[in-house]
């Protein structure tokens, strides 16, 4: 007889949060601790892969709630009353056609001031702000793991520490402002910015930092910053995976490359977390010949995005390279 290894206490303790939240019951600060505990036993990857397994809801939960988890800290404090530690992410405009080597530096200090001002932050609530803004070739570096490890440093020590130790060129015109609250009363961020202080942050960051853009309309409100490395992976893993289809697609004897075609697959799961592919197809070999060439997955977040977002965004690069022969593929999958 075959023995089954029962999972263990940690897996258990996400299969029972999982279970649950689909009978409309259950603890999200337990949930929060249990995500936490993965995280800090560096099992990030165990995370993402029941997010691919999960239907759409269960999926977006989830989703939301890793989220927090990496970026949220209860303290300890004097009173009975919680206080928390968040780390937080702006994401903010370009210029175009920057010249290296990059500084993107601000003053911390007057930076802080900024956002206590136009954010709204409760008083006596500290704001530590990075130093540098940090493109998304740099975000993409980071993990869910490294987010909360920092925080916790942060949050322990209140010295300055920097997220990341070097800044790669942007392989898109957005760079991220992170920044840390300390002594929240909640561990939430405003959704709303009127329009007058999301202008007012830019024109303040703009005067210690030209290389950004005067674009205050394109000014979303601060999110957790797992978002924003989120949107970072998306946008640094579909460019890569357009760059190596495109070198690939060049390579081609010319009368080839002429009639082949680019497959653009999306494979739709649970529209929350999903793998992308490519490959390239000639149109006189036997069908049964299958591709000339396919790419390895790249898996993309795509929560709030439409489904068709990754292929649009691949289309557009490749027709940047010249190639104008491609089919975007929605793959559908049985459900789970």
């Amino acid at each position: 007889m075959l023995a089954w290894p029962r999972p263990d206490p940690l897996t258990r303790d996400l299969i029972h949060l999982i279970n649950a939240r689909r009978h409309d019951h259950g603890d999200n600060d337990d949930a929060i601790d249990t995500l936490q505990a993965f995280l800090e036993q560096g099992r990030e990857h165990d995370l993402l892969t029941v997010l691919a397994a999960l239907d759409e809801e269960m999926a977006e939960w989830l989703f939301d709630l890793v989220a927090e988890a990496s970026c949220t800290l209860v303290l300890d404090g004097p009173d009975d009353k919680p206080s928390y530690a968040v780390m937080a992410a702006l994401g903010l405009p370009l210029q175009a056609n920057l010249t290296s080597p990059l500084k993107l530096k601000i003053d911390p200090i007057k930076t802080a001031d900024l956002l206590h001002r136009y954010l709204r932050i409760p008083t006596g609530t500290v704001v530590r702000v990075e130093p540098r803004l940090l493109t998304d070739a740099t975000l993409e570096l980071l993990n869910l793991q490294s987010l909360h490890e920092h925080l916790a440093t942060v949050a322990e020590s209140r010295r300055a520490q920097t997220v990341a130790a070097r800044l790669l060129p942007p392989v898109e015109n957005t760079a991220f402002l992170l920044f840390e609250l300390i002594g929240a009363p909640d561990p939430g961020l405003p959704d709303s910015w009127e329009h007058h202080h999301r202008r007012a942050v830019l024109e303040g960051l703009m005067e210690q930092c030209p290389e950004l853009a005067e674009a205050p309309d394109t000014i979303e409100p601060p999110v957790y910053a797992a978002y924003a490395m989120f949107d970072a992976q998306n946008a640094v893993r579909l460019h890569h995976l357009a760059d190596e289809t495109a070198a690939v697609w060049r390579e081609l004897d010319p009368l080839v490359r002429s009639r082949t075609i680019v497959h653009l697959h999306t494979q739709c799961g649970n529209g929350v977390y999903m793998p992308v592919w490519t490959d390239l197809f000639d149109p006189e070999l036997p069908e049964e010949h299958g591709p000339v060439w396919t790419s390895s997955d790249v898996w993309v977040f795509t929560a709030d995005l439409p489904i068709e977002w990754p292929g649009e965004m691949l289309t557009n690069r490749l027709l940047a390279e010249g190639c104008t022969r491609f089919e975007n593929h929605i793959v559908e999958t049985p459900e789970n």
